[in-house]
């Protein structure tokens, strides 16, 4: 097992959301909810990977669908499993009204994610999914109090599932040219930094 500080945690987790395709801001927010689970769950690195290797078989939840859950009414299933993190990003960006809560949205893919997305909102998951959890209803409920961050842990992971993530990361590196060859790393002949 390999000890990573809450910051490489996040740090990492970020890199390899974008390499798996999620856009920049949703990375960060996928590297603070790994910062999440990795305070509670000695497993971070398994959950990430299993939420990168599928994040295009997920579908974002529909405008007809978020509609619906504004104004209470039940939620209906769909073919394929929501992602966690654009659901998350919904919620998140566009809160429930409080008459509406709690709210059982149906077939959230991965719910540990979605949970550890609204870690730090005004709503949460009622009763958090078993990590390996593949796909799960979900009741959305109000939040009492918004708990501090947790700081001074660390983010065990093993290291086949680092090199994995590791693999994710890579794909935002640029590619090397040839003139980066010649020149190296660094600015050039001249460094005036």
């Amino acid at each position: 097992m390999i000890d990573l500080s809450l910051n490489e945690v996040e740090t990492l987790s970020a890199k390899a959301a974008r390499g798996a395709g999620f856009s920049w801001g949703l990375a960060e927010d996928i590297g603070r909810a790994a910062r999440r689970i990795a305070v509670k769950d000695e497993n971070w690195g398994m959950a990430l990977l299993s939420l990168l290797e599928n994040a295009q078989s997920f579908a974002p939840p529909d405008p007809a669908r978020a509609a619906r859950w504004r104004k209470g009414e039940a939620d209906k299933p769909a073919e394929t499993p929501l992602c966690p993190i654009q659901t998350a990003a919904l919620l998140l960006d566009d809160p429930l009204p409080a008459s509406v809560l709690p709210l059982t949205i149906i077939g959230v893919g991965l719910p540990v994610w979605l949970d550890a997305m609204l870690g730090r909102s005004a709503v949460r998951v009622a009763h958090p999914a078993p990590l390996r959890t593949p796909s799960a209803d979900v009741v959305i409920e109000g939040r009492a109090a918004i708990a501090a961050p947790v700081t001074g842990r660390r983010g065990a992971i093993d290291g086949d599932t680092l090199a994995a993530l590791n693999a994710f990361a890579a794909r935002t590196y640029v590619p090397e040219s040839e003139r980066s060859r010649v020149r190296g790393a660094g600015g050039g002949r001249v460094d005036d930094e």
